[in-house]
């Protein structure tokens, strides 16, 4: 029986040929937006997950009312005063800028007070080269820039001022964004970014965590312009960037309701021109589960063939927009999730039932002589 449904209908749907590519290439479209939308942020999630785990900061202090990192302003003074706490372990600073190169390519500078330090705190690591030493006009920058930029070390690179800069190393972070991007020495990045004397942000490790809540508000006290809170706090403040990715899960399931939408419509039209054929096959003595079974064949299908393909665009697509949209090249994974995958197989499967619910719902109700004599 199955055998004689599921020929019946690849048979209706070569039939509707126009209308059956039509549907296809919208379903396409829209698991290719999925994917490629579910894929940054599933990227960007993980990235933030592995930061939170292997990091080891215990406070990190900010502007108050910065809305991110980039934003905030630390003075050296306070610096050096919140490094004499006698709670204080060790403590790091971070300057970061975003800049953009020949008004096309935007990267990311980092000054960092110690480089061997973050490398191990927050990802950093080292794959080709060398890190970065004592000596001045050196730079260490991330795996996205040197293949954007066709960089490598041992290559001279210039910025806004005269100066040359030596490469010696290339490094790559569990934050795509920060992989396009540089490093140099923190005071070197005072004099590129014109913040001399300025961090962005301070990451504290106590001598004992137990002491963490009570520094935290020794420092929101003394320095009313400053905001310090825990490391694991940390990835909630970074503000817009963030946000980019909640969005795009909010795009990602609005592209489930198009996509049920587009084929609801193609079965809504389907059974109203087919009702004569249903009550000749309600007549010869098809049963309604056989006729419910060719719309649910035909709508899976249809549903998995465009989004298994929609799945496989997705890598061309993400590959053309690293080429070729500087703005965006660093907030993508190199591949499409293979876990969307999975998500994607349900969505279809979701697509598949819903959009023949109508259609069963007529068929239940169908009156054989009445379906036959509609014309």
């Amino acid at each position: 029986m199955f055998k004689i449904v599921f020929i019946y209908a690849f048979r209706n749907i070569l039939r509707m040929r126009l209308r059956s590519l039509f549907t296809i290439l919208s379903i396409i479209l829209i698991t290719s937006l999925y994917t490629v939308l579910s894929s940054v942020g599933d990227s960007f999630t993980n990235q933030i997950s592995k930061m939170i785990e292997n990091q080891d900061v215990d406070i990190v202090v900010q502007a108050k009312f910065a809305s991110t990192p980039i934003t905030s302003i630390i003075q050296n003074e306070t610096i050096t005063k919140i490094q004499q706490y006698q709670e204080v372990a060790s403590l790091e600073s971070i300057l970061i800028e975003r800049k953009r190169l020949n008004d096309d390519v935007l990267i990311f500078i980092l000054g960092l007070s110690n480089f061997d330090v973050f490398s191990q705190r927050f990802g950093f690591s080292i794959i080709k080269g060398r890190s970065l030493k004592d000596s001045k006009n050196e730079l260490v920058i991330g795996e996205k820039m040197a293949k954007v930029l066709d960089l490598d070390i041992g290559s001279k690179f210039q910025l806004d001022n005269e100066q040359e800069y030596l490469i010696v190393g290339i490094y790559s972070s569990w934050l795509n964004f920060l992989n396009a991007g540089l490093m140099v020495d923190i005071k070197e990045a005072q004099t590129l970014i014109q913040k001399p004397g300025k961090v962005n942000a301070l990451f504290i490790t106590l001598k004992e965590q137990l002491q963490t809540q009570k520094l935290i508000q020794k420092i929101n006290t003394e320095f009313p312009k400053l905001k310090a809170i825990t490391g694991e706090q940390f990835p909630n403040y970074l503000g817009p960037i963030k946000s980019v990715f909640f969005f795009s899960k909010i795009v990602s399931l609005l592209t489930l309701l198009i996509a049920i939408a587009v084929l609801l419509n193609t079965f809504i039209m389907a059974i109203n021109e087919r009702t004569k054929e249903v009550g000749i096959l309600s007549a010869i003595g098809w049963s309604k589960k056989m006729i419910i079974s060719v719309f649910l064949i035909e709508a899976i299908l249809l549903s998995f063939g465009g989004g298994i393909i929609g799945f496989a665009s997705a890598y061309p697509i993400m590959t053309l927009l690293q080429n070729n949209f500087s703005t965006v090249y660093m907030y993508l994974p190199e591949a499409p999730n293979f876990a969307t995958l999975i998500d994607l197989f349900l969505m279809c499967l979701i697509i598949s039932i819903v959009s023949v619910f109508f259609p069963i719902l007529y068929t239940l109700k169908i009156v054989i002589a009445k379906a036959i004599r509609n014309e």
